[in-house]
């Protein structure tokens, strides 16, 4: 039995869940609606207003927190009248200096490199779809940034600090400096940027932006050739 023209489903009404390879009838859900697999209960969807204005703006506060908080001193431990003070890459410095060099090395890596080329990636696409000015080089941010998201441990970072708080709390004085507040705004605009972040819709305007850009050099390269015709 041939199904009628409105019975007829097409691919770009299909979805798969990325957890379970459910196919599913897609249905673009409203801004603030959460579309989920039925079967594993994986969110597919979830659509956020002025995802792009809020993600450009969050991973900007960032990138201008990102270096007080890295080099600036953190906490200031006051014992029996011995100060000691230190900031993320200072620590990150002394652990290679005493030599445990691996786990200073990955310190520095998921603490102060792979935190600011996320913040920096995810800034420049959103600049680049603000603007619509995306091309190729913006499919290859966005991938970078994907994969980059699961190794940026500023959350674990803080949960040592928050220990160490905990731990010396009743042996030293401690005194909050200007790190740590830079810090916890840092980690603050790094969490909301990926909470405001709509992967979907970033992906349909990168598309879009693409197919455009190809559009307007082959109308550039045609220009050129009856020119040169």
């Amino acid at each position: 039995m041939i199904p009628k023209e409105n019975e007829k489903i097409h691919r770009k009404n299909l979805a798969v869940c990325p957890d379970c390879d459910l196919v599913l009838r897609y249905r673009e859900p409203e801004p603030g609606q959460r579309l989920c697999c039925p079967r594993c209960n994986c969110t597919l969807s979830a659509p956020v207003e002025n995802s792009v204005e809020k993600t450009m703006a969050l991973s900007l506060t960032g990138l201008f927190l990102f270096f007080p908080a890295i080099f600036l001193p953190l906490l200031t431990l006051d014992i029996l009248g011995l100060e000691s003070t230190g900031s993320i890459f200072s620590s990150a410095r002394a652990m290679v200096e005493s030599g445990f060099v691996f786990t200073g090395v990955a310190v520095f890596l998921t603490s102060i490199v792979i935190p600011f080329v996320k913040l920096l990636l995810l800034f420049l696409v959103s600049l680049q779809l603000y603007l619509s000015r995306g091309d190729i080089s913006t499919v290859f941010m966005f991938k970078v940034y994907r994969r980059l998201d699961e190794w940026g441990m500023l959350e674990v970072y803080m949960i040592g600090i928050l220990v160490t708080v905990i731990k010396l709390l009743h042996m030293a004085k401690i005194e909050y400096d200007v790190g740590f507040f830079c810090f916890i705004g840092l980690l603050s605009a790094t969490l909301l940027s990926s909470s405001f972040l709509d992967e979907n819709y970033y992906w349909k305007e990168i598309e879009e932006n693409v197919k455009g850009a190809d559009k307007r050099v082959s109308l550039k390269a045609a220009e050129a050739l009856e020119e040169w015709l």
